[in-house]
């Protein structure tokens, strides 16, 4: 198999083939996830593979006729399984990289549940620990974000509902350590700029 090369410059090359909703959500999720893992006491590396995990977490989206993806009602059980396949195209794609291997449970399993009720059925401690690191900041951005189905949540809210989910969908000890991160990143300065923002995030891979 031939392995296509992967680096900054085709992470920017895949990022602007995004929607403009997904390339925000995307980054939302890369920059939670990464304060989260350092909250969580995770090593360099670490940090650098849940970086570039979540910023590609929902490349499998790309794949997904955006008339699903964006349908302002509820999904069909057929729509929502076509939904579904998004984790595993995205892992096919990531794939053709051959340093990307780190970054494939990620993508995979970042709809994994803590009572394996997920895509996959993976349950507790089975499901990779960055990919439980996601998971928390997908649900999060995905609350407090508007999307054509659902009116966003406030930060509190969407913390009660992390809350709430903890032991069920999400890891106890992560909803913890992510509200924290969350309570703490509130009381800074914003990002001055989106420009700001995905430098911020990056900053890690090289």
């Amino acid at each position: 198999m031939k392995y296509l090369h992967f680096n900054i410059k085709t992470v920017n090359t895949i990022l602007s083939g995004f929607p403009q909703d997904l390339m925000m959500h995307s980054l939302n999720v890369c920059y939670l996830a990464m304060k989260t893992a350092e909250y969580a006491g995770c090593t360099y590396q670490e940090v650098k593979t849940i970086t570039l995990g979540a910023l590609l977490h929902d490349i499998g989206k790309c794949c997904i006729d955006e008339r699903i993806l964006n349908k302002p009602t509820k999904l069909s059980c057929e729509e929502f399984s076509i939904v579904k396949q998004h984790t595993v195209l995205g892992t096919k794609m990531i794939s053709t990289f051959e340093e990307c291997n780190d970054l494939l449970p990620i993508i995979l399993y970042h709809h994994e549940r803590w009572d394996g009720k997920g895509y996959e059925g993976l349950s507790g401690r089975n499901i990779p620990k960055l990919a439980r690191i996601v998971a928390i900041a997908d649900a999060f951005d995905a609350m407090t974000s508007p999307r054509p189905y659902q009116k966003p949540k406030t930060f509190n809210n969407a913390l009660l509902e992390l809350n709430s989910n903890k032991g069920l969908q999400f890891a106890p000890d992560l909803v913890q350590t992510f509200e924290s991160c969350i309570l703490d990143l509130i009381k800074k300065p914003p990002q001055t700029s989106e420009i700001d923002f995905w430098h911020k995030a990056l900053s890690n891979i090289v």
